[in-house]
């Protein structure tokens, strides 16, 4: 039998266990923090001393949470803006992705133009017929503003517009705006009517990848240049801040075991970047 003070030995053993981990704040974009959580999984179960907490809140959330010292790590799923850019931080591209238009996997079309996009988002499409489809009005889905995402999306497309200085979005007021690329997936998945964008990385058979300008959103398309929606996923710090701990879960992402992770999940590793660059 257990003494008291035998237990209480014990309680203050995985105590001072659970203290001992440190813990790692990953923090930002939520179309990379989809792999980061699996690549954080697979990292501390090698690393038992290190706790990673990973948070998709956006890639602006992100940049601005490291900028404030607010998280070890953040996450971006595109450049930095020239306001954004700060001496003091660090960017580390770890892979590229691309983004997918997707529709509902009974909708008929299968590839879109650069052109069509464009009018479907500026509210100047409103009709699948319109694009070879059915007669049925159109459900356009966007992402919110301080998702990496959009950013570009809007940027590769044109979808953007230049005010006081500043590049603000220039979609149709009427789309719908969602949070994740999950909640994208969605209502896609359950509205014939929709059309939305979501990270290559996270498209399944729940629905349907449209080709775009005839090439079909594949990661072998995506690595030799031929599908040209693409954007970078970066892992952002500040050097003279970061935890050695930290800085070692970046030096992973861009390691041999890392990238053989993000190829298995659909991203392009940094070493087969040149054609996306």
């Amino acid at each position: 039998m257990l003494t008291r003070t035998t237990l209480c030995a014990l309680f203050a053993t995985l105590a001072f266990g659970a203290q001992a981990k440190e813990t790692i704040t990953v923090t930002g974009s939520t179309s990379v923090s989809h792999v980061i959580e699996v690549l954080a999984e697979t990292y501390s179960s090698e690393h038992t001393d290190t706790l990673i907490a990973v948070q998709g809140i956006g890639s602006s959330a992100g940049i601005n949470a490291v900028k404030k010292n607010a998280a070890d790590l953040g996450m971006s799923s595109r450049y930095l803006q020239t306001e954004e850019i700060n001496p003091d931080i660090e960017t580390v591209t770890i892979a590229h992705d691309g983004i997918a238009l997707v529709v509902n996997k009974d909708n008929p079309v299968n590839n879109l133009t650069k052109t069509q996009i464009e009018k479907i988002y500026h509210g100047e499409i409103t009709n699948w017929k319109d694009v070879g489809g059915p007669d049925l009005k159109m459900a356009v889905v966007s992402r919110e503003n301080a998702s990496g995402s959009r950013f570009s999306f809007e940027d590769f497309m044109g979808l953007t517009q230049e005010i006081g200085g500043q590049t603000v979005s220039d979609i149709n007021p009427q789309v719908l705006v969602v949070n994740t690329n999950g909640t994208v997936k969605s209502l896609v998945s359950r509205n014939k009517h929709a059309i939305g964008y979501v990270s290559l990385g996270s498209v399944d058979d729940s629905v349907k990848a449209l080709s775009f300008e005839g090439v079909p959103p594949t990661l072998a398309n995506l690595e030799n240049g031929q599908y040209k929606i693409s954007r970078p996923f970066l892992m952002l710090y500040k050097p003279a801040k970061v935890k050695k701990s930290a800085k070692a879960f970046v030096d992973y992402l861009v390691s041999a075991p890392g990238q053989t992770i993000l190829e298995q999940r659909g991203y392009v590793p940094v070493t087969h970047t040149s054609a996306v660059n």
